[in-house]
């Protein structure tokens, strides 16, 4: 019979276990990504907010536009987001060279990465509803909508619920440091996993050891390699296709894309093409029953 269609969501593997996708990122016989006893999925209890104030972090009500060729702060009422701010970098090609490859996830789904630098998680034939996520992973409110949504989306995937798509982007313009170079080396690294199973745990490690803030430096080199340290004793490209950054330049190009459809910051979430409210993502049951309602 196999695993039922829902496993092993949304529990959290137990001690010793691997995730359902592959296995811990990080270097082989050393402490996984977040500490002992870290696993993909969200630590419990969250954590604390994102700090406030002075440009540290979000800022309550705080959103950071472009506006006539310089930053101006908006204050709105609504849950935080970070407006896209449009780069001037243009052109670029996919990178070329890494193989993209379907991973099979417990119960039955697939994760598939795509050319733009997406991944699609959904079980065989299952084609709607369509979520996608659009998220920097320089950008503290991502990395708290994972936390608190993660397990429950891939949980819908697996059960062939919806079929899930991961739309990393870089959100900062080149004035926003270091925050625009974090997001922008941490998304062109995670171009170069090509196993969609690997891409999932390789996301999980990016939001593990997320910088605490915008103004915190991260996502180096060396611990991107870190991350991957399995993929750069398996896979003889993946180090230098990181090293090199080889995939810089498309990330930037999708992002612009992304920003020209209309998209207007992170984290978005779109249900059959339709823009969620940030009503409908304050919990995961909230954005539960957004995405079923569009089945």
């Amino acid at each position: 019979m196999g695993n039922p269609p829902n496993a092993p969501w949304p529990g959290r593997p137990g001690p010793g276990a691997q995730p359902p996708y592959g296995p811990p990122p990080g270097p082989p016989g050393g402490p996984p990504p977040g500490g002992p006893g870290w696993q993909p999925g969200p630590p419990g209890p969250y954590g604390p907010p994102p700090p406030s104030g002075g440009g540290s972090g979000c800022g309550v009500g705080l959103v950071i536009g472009l506006a006539a060729g310089g930053l101006v702060l908006v204050l709105v009422a609504a849950t935080v987001v970070f407006l896209v701010a449009r780069g001037d970098d243009g052109g670029g090609g996919d990178g070329g060279g890494v193989q993209l490859r379907t991973g099979k996830i417990a119960g039955g789904a697939e994760a598939t990465p795509q050319r733009d630098g997406s991944l699609e998680m959904a079980r065989p034939g299952v084609t709607s509803p369509v979520v996608e996520i659009y998220v920097d992973f320089a950008c503290p409110h991502c990395g708290d909508f994972d936390r608190k949504h993660d397990p429950m989306l891939k949980e819908l995937a697996v059960a062939g619920k919806a079929k899930v798509v991961f739309r990393p982007m870089l959100v900062f313009d080149q004035s926003r440091q270091p925050a625009h170079d974090n997001s922008l080396r941490a998304a062109a690294a995670l171009r170069c996993v090509g196993d969609g199973a690997r891409w999932l745990t390789y996301q999980d490690a990016l939001y593990a050891r997320q910088p605490d803030t915008l103004e915190t430096p991260g996502y180096t080199v060396e611990d991107l390699l870190l991350y991957g340290a399995d993929l750069v004793k398996s896979d003889d490209g993946f180090a230098s296709c990181v090293e090199e950054q080889r995939y810089a330049q498309s990330v930037k190009t999708v992002s612009r894309g992304y920003i020209d459809s209309g998209i207007q910051g992170t984290p978005t979430v779109q249900v059959n093409g339709r823009t969620l409210a940030s009503s409908d993502t304050e919990t995961p049951e909230a954005l539960r029953r957004a995405i079923e309602s569009a089945s």
